[in-house]
């Protein structure tokens, strides 16, 4: 404020009365001149201003000088004459606003393994009575010398596998006030969640399955390399089974990602590597990179990698992933209930083979 003045004179109350006084009597003077039933303004015509106007006489009261005689501010010793001016909240007065599309943070990726071509289902089981599919296995033929003496072979070994099929099932309710209320969509984003947690509920359920069987080839907590893919492809094809997939954590891609020896690689099959910035073959292999923390071996930073032959897994679905609701007058609820009924087993062994590793 000190800005907006040349000096910080201060006048005493006498001269404030004097001032207040000289403006009482400028505006008598000027009520007096003006008449009792003002005409009316033209636009048309221009304003004829009045003979005397208080305004000019109080523009002239408040300029600022010495000599002037007139108040001036002082902010040290006068800021008594102000009030302060506060700040309005809008507050209760602004609405919110909803979206009308509902949004659902970061969706799991479908199944890894629900359909997958790597994995055998036995799909002729629907309808049938019965919880446990079994499946007939048959190894190898060993060869033998033959001669004049009677052959001397092993004849390969007949078995099974059994396959318990299981339910897996996620659900909720709402109540019907909240339906009442809510936003539509969110209803069907709800149903769309509960379809992902089933797709969860299988990876969980397949990984939890494969993990500790099969063979291991055991690299410590050092970083994946693509020297290390190639090497457990090797190992895998020395038992006679042709692998076809590589299943890794988020963790091991990102890793594999930085090494340029398996970028240049797979650019050189898939340039998807390189405009999408997925990895889809390398060596034959399909990557598939699913985020469960069931890959996780031990912490921190120890990951298991699935590298699979066909058909190595065989799974039987009782019941394909299904969607059910009701609403209940006792409870005054929605029920939501998504379920599937499906078994898994590990067949071939050889055909299965785990990579411990780093990042």
């Amino acid at each position: 404020m000190d800005e907006l003045f040349d000096t910080p004179n201060v006048v005493n109350e006498k001269t404030i009365e004097a001032q207040l006084a000289e403006i009482r009597a400028t505006m008598s003077q000027f009520a007096e001149a003006q008449t009792p039933t003002p005409k009316p303004i033209s636009l048309d015509e221009p304003s004829v201003a009045p003979e005397f106007d208080y305004r000019e006489k109080l523009i002239e009261m408040i300029k600022v000088g010495s000599d002037s005689g007139n108040f001036v501010w002082n902010g040290a010793q006068d800021n008594k004459y102000f009030e302060a001016i506060g700040a309005l909240s809008g507050g209760s007065a602004i609405p919110e606003i909803w979206a009308k599309d509902v949004f659902r943070c970061c969706p799991y990726p479908a199944s890894a393994f629900l359909g997958a071509p790597y994995i055998k289902w036995h799909e002729d089981i629907k309808g049938k009575a019965g919880d446990t599919v079994h499946v007939i296995t048959v190894g190898r033929a060993t060869c033998g010398t033959a001669g004049c003496a009677e052959p001397a072979s092993t004849a390969p070994t007949v078995g099974a596998v059994a396959i318990t099929l299981e339910e897996y099932q996620c659900s909720m309710y709402v109540c019907r006030d909240d339906l009442e209320d809510m936003v539509p969509d969110t209803i069907t984003e709800l149903n769309n969640a509960l379809a992902e947690c089933i797709d969860i509920c299988i990876d969980n359920a397949f990984i939890a399955n494969i993990i500790g069987q099969g063979s291991t080839l055991a690299k410590g907590t050092g970083n994946i390399t693509a020297a290390w893919i190639a090497e457990a492809i090797g190992t895998m094809r020395s038992g006679t089974c042709e692998p076809v997939v590589l299943i890794i954590h988020p963790a091991v891609e990102a890793r594999l990602m930085q090494d340029s020896q398996f970028v240049n690689a797979a650019t050189f099959g898939d340039r998807s590597v390189i405009t999408g910035g997925h990895i889809v073959k390398y060596l034959g292999l399909d990557i598939v990179v699913i985020p469960k923390g069931s890959l996780v071996i031990a912490a921190p930073g120890t990951y298991a990698s699935i590298m699979m032959s066909r058909y190595a897994v065989h799974a039987a679905m009782k019941r394909a992933p299904t969607m059910e609701t009701q609403y209940l007058v006792q409870t005054q609820r929605k029920y939501l209930y998504a379920s599937v009924r499906f078994g898994k087993s590990v067949v071939c062994n050889d055909g299965l083979l785990i990579i411990h590793t780093g990042a």
